[in-house]
């Protein structure tokens, strides 16, 4: 990456539960996170400029270089990871955030708005909450700008409704971001809609159906509510 600053694709995939592994479970987890990545990502994972993070690590693919890795294969790369999870004992889970930003390399590392609000995706706590009540191996994060880039260009192999839309705040960052957690979609709806204000899908933007108007919030037993004309539950999202 050359010492400007430039566009780049970047995520964050952190481990899950690592502090309560002693050293060899600590190494052999990180052994099994990177053996993963590549495994999922393909030849995206050599295009990558990766910076370890001990229990997870930070990727960057550079849009300016001269053969740049769509977005669409970085994305779909990553959603890979929950087919293609390591099986054992105690494999290791992953919160994974995906930005598109501006990012600066210097000798230390990288620094940048776009590096900052990566981090503070794979740290929210509705990523967090997603992937403790999943049992599935990972659950993701994608920022807004990801979203629109990547789901909703209308890629026939993307679900746009496995995707909930909240707002994530995080020490100074209030951002709007879209959760995902495969094969346990009523998990990311309700961790979605508990995590903030209300956020606009694509379909109820200016051009497009108005939204009905506020109406009544009912909370049942934590597991399903009525917002809006939005229902979501567990095990359910209508």
């Amino acid at each position: 990456m050359t010492e400007y600053p430039q566009t780049a694709v970047m995520a964050v995939a952190d481990m899950k539960g690592s502090a309560s592994r002693n050293d060899m479970g600590r190494r052999w987890a990180r052994q099994e996170m990177y053996a993963w990545l590549e495994q999922a990502l393909g030849s995206a994972w050599t295009a990558c400029v990766h910076l370890d993070r001990g229990d997870g690590v930070l990727m960057l693919w550079p849009l300016s270089v001269p053969d740049p890795v769509p977005p669409k294969v970085i994305v779909s790369g990553l959603l890979r990871l929950s087919s293609t999870a390591p099986t054992g004992p105690h494999p290791p889970r992953l919160r994974v955030a995906v930005n598109i930003g501006q990012a600066f390399q210097d000798e230390y590392g990288f620094v940048g708005a776009g590096v900052d609000e990566t981090f503070r995706l794979n740290e929210a706590r509705v990523l967090r909450a997603a992937l403790a009540q999943a049992d599935g191996p990972v659950a993701y994060l994608l920022s807004e700008t990801v979203h629109k880039t990547v789901v909703g260009y209308g890629y026939e192999d993307l679900d746009p409704a496995a995707f909930h839309p909240t707002v994530v705040r995080e020490k100074e960052s209030t951002l709007r971001a879209w959760l995902h957690v495969p094969c346990e979609d009523g998990i990311a709806a309700r961790l979605a809609a508990e995590g903030g204000e209300p956020v606009e899908r694509p379909a109820d933007r200016a051009g497009d159906a108005p939204r009905p108007p506020s109406g009544v919030y009912l909370n049942i037993g934590g597991d399903a509510r009525i917002s809006d004309s939005t229902i979501a539950g567990r095990d359910l999202y209508l």
